[in-house]
């Protein structure tokens, strides 16, 4: 006999099978609670958390971006959630994405855990890889250059020849 749960029961229900690591379950409780503006940030930030635990770090990132767009989600509540979704993009190597996260949350709270230091980081990492590129290509461009002039300095021997 399964009776119908409320929202706030189904929430709370998923919490406990989230913490006794039964994902599956949990996110289909998390989806039912969703339903209630009351519970919907909540509900896709645990969901989200439930569906990164499993892999699915894609629809996690989709879930992270639906718990932020509810405005009865507290400010600490949407800096979590920005957090968790800027590590998830970063875990993805997907930089530009998680500084423009990190960045909104620095804007928000820039004391928040260590996305200072994620921002610096992944700045540099930018930098230095965009100052590898560059060295690259210029040492291709002059490489190609020093060949041109040698050819031409042989090329009048080549046709007096």
């Amino acid at each position: 006999m399964d009776q119908q749960l409320s929202p706030s029961e189904c929430y709370e229900r998923g919490v406990v099978l989230k913490q006794v690591r039964m994902f599956h379950p949990a996110i289909e409780d998390f989806q039912i609670a969703a339903g209630d503006p009351h519970y919907a940030g909540k509900a896709y930030m645990q969901m989200a958390m439930c569906l990164r635990a499993i892999g699915h770090d894609e629809e996690a990132i989709v879930a992270f971006r639906q718990a932020v767009t509810f405005p009865l989600v507290s400010s600490v509540e949407r800096c979590h959630v920005l957090y968790q979704l800027g590590q998830t993009l970063e875990s993805l190597g997907r930089d530009a994405e998680s500084l423009e996260v990190y960045g909104s949350l620095c804007k928000r709270n820039p004391e928040f855990f260590d996305v200072a230091q994620r921002i610096q980081r992944l700045s540099a990492d930018k930098c230095w890889l965009s100052s590898w590129v560059c060295d690259w290509w210029r040492a291709l461009r002059n490489g190609a250059r020093a060949r041109r002039r040698a050819v031409l300095l042989h090329m009048p021997a080549v046709l007096d020849g």
